[in-house]
């Protein structure tokens, strides 16, 4: 099979721990957001592994040896296709209307151990996170559409949404083209419910390092 093996919380974590103690060894600290199946991995209990990373930088641009210390990293761990397994191409898809501050939670430092850290890791508030999964809306693809599904419905859950204008509104106050297509409202009529359930209910953000 073409790419890496999944990553789990572990790995992740390992491989974050490694890429902080990098930085701190250059005397730096980035700063960085975790998007997509990461950050549910994360900060939810009800995603427990992903295909890859999609990051974005916060401040300043990353560093020059940051990418060989990605791809150092990926061959320690026994990732395949090492360069790819951190991928930043995800800030083409954010919001503009976005901040820091407001629709961002810091998840943690790392290295987890030790007095040096060099990175800080954030991920998007579960509302942020809800209007990204419903602008990309890929329930339908044959490989990712279950999970995706699934993903769409905790969080649906975890926001306290009660109906299709519901979710509409937080679609669009982050991607309001968006919010103006009907197959948003089609795939949430007919692949979603939002009754609400009291066993083994979704959270997010929930866990911490």
């Amino acid at each position: 099979m073409d790419g890496h093996k999944d990553i789990d919380r572990s790995m992740l974590l390992e491989a974050f721990d490694r890429l902080g103690m990098a930085a701190a060894q250059h005397g730096t600290m980035i700063d960085i957001v975790v998007y997509g199946g990461s950050a549910l991995m994360f900060a939810s209990n009800f995603r427990f592994a992903t295909g890859d990373v999609d990051i974005a930088p916060l401040g300043e641009d990353k560093p020059s040896w940051f990418d060989s210390a990605v791809a150092k990293i990926a061959v320690e761990l026994g990732f395949r296709e090492g360069e790819n397994w951190l991928n930043d191409a995800v800030a083409f898809h954010l919001s503009r209307l976005a901040t820091k501050e407001a629709d961002h939670w810091e998840y943690g430092t790392f290295p987890r151990a030790g007095e040096m850290a060099g990175l800080r890791v954030y991920v998007p508030t579960a509302e942020y996170m809800l209007a990204l999964k419903l602008k990309a809306m890929r329930v339908l693809d044959p490989s990712k559409g279950e999970q995706e599904k699934n993903d769409i419905q905790n969080l649906l859950a975890v926001n306290n949404v009660v109906d299709i204008d519901a979710a509409m509104d937080i679609l669009v106050k982050y991607f309001p083209m968006s919010a103006g297509h009907d197959d948003k409202r089609f795939l949430l009529k007919t692949m979603f419910h939002f009754d609400r359930e009291e066993d083994n209910a979704p959270v997010y953000p929930a866990r911490s390092l």
